[in-house]
């Protein structure tokens, strides 16, 4: 599966891409890759073309396959100039996937998904 930067691609087309391949995951897009805060991390801004935020200005591919880790997707996103963030479902809140970017995509939905059923069914039984 390929995600495609087209001239007017906005950060939420990315996203309903992503996520339709892995719902139990969740991609985040942050301004100035190259600046790290301390403190709040800024997105994107929802109606901003991603095309004006990479470093190529033509139609770009980044490639999200099943095998392919979080920290090799962050890399790729990261070596055209945007910084992104993959997010796990657990329960009701999402999770950095930090500790476990070696992990794959396929690995990383599965393991929420997982979680996801289990926080169901905890509820179900109060």
């Amino acid at each position: 599966m390929k995600l495609f930067f087209e001239k007017n691609s906005l950060p939420e087309d990315i996203k309903k891409v992503f996520t339709a391949n892995y719902p139990f995951l969740k991609i985040e897009f942050y301004k100035n890759p190259l600046i790290k805060s301390l403190y709040k991390k800024e997105t994107i801004p929802a109606h901003l073309p991603l095309i004006q935020q990479i470093k190529k200005q033509s139609e770009t591919v980044i490639n999200i396959d099943r095998n392919k880790t979080v920290a090799e997707l962050e890399n790729d996103f990261l070596s055209i100039g945007l910084k992104a963030e993959v997010f796990r479902k657990s329960g009701n809140v999402w999770v950095e996937t930090s500790l476990t970017n070696n992990w794959t995509l396929q690995q990383q939905n599965a393991a929420a998904e997982e979680l996801s059923r289990h926080f169901a069914t905890t509820a179900k039984s109060f």
